[in-house]
C-alpha cells in the first residue's frame, strides 16, 4: 500500500510539473494532455488515481485547470476530414438541364 501512495505522488508530481509548464507557456489557453497508453500501463495508472470502473476505455483528471486524458492503446478514435469534390458541370449542362427518362404524361 506504500508503495502504491508513493508512485501515485510521483506520477502526480511529474504531471503538475509538466501542467505547469504548460501554463507558462500558454497563460491564457486552455491545456489538454491526452497519453495513450498499452494495456499493462493503463490498468496501473487506473488503479492508481481513483476507482474507475475497469470496464472503461479512458479517463481524465483535471490537474490545475488542465485535463489530462488516459486513453487505452488502441481506442482512441482518429477522424480525418473527409474531402467533398464539387460537381464540375459545363455552362451548357447548367443552361440546358433536364432529366432524362420517360414522360409522366399520357398521350
Amino acid at each position: 500500500m506504500g508503495e502504491n501512495k508513493e508512485n501515485n505522488s510521483g506520477v502526480i508530481e511529474k504531471l503538475a510539473l509538466i501542467t505547469d509548464g504548460l501554463q507558462n507557456l500558454f497563460p491564457n489557453g486552455k491545456t489538454a494532455i491526452i497519453i495513450e497508453l498499452d494495456y499493462k500501463e493503463y490498468k496501473k495508472i487506473q488503479k492508481n488515481f481513483r476507482d474507475v470502473d475497469s470496464m472503461y476505455e479512458q479517463f481524465k483528471i483535471d490537474l490545475s485547470g488542465t485535463e489530462i486524458i488516459f486513453v487505452l492503446e488502441n481506442t482512441l478514435v482518429k477522424e480525418e476530414p473527409k474531402k467533398i469534390e464539387p460537381i464540375k458541370k459545363s455552362i451548357w449542362d447548367r443552361l440546358f438541364f433536364r432529366k432524362s427518362g420517360k414522360s409522366s404524361v399520357k398521350n
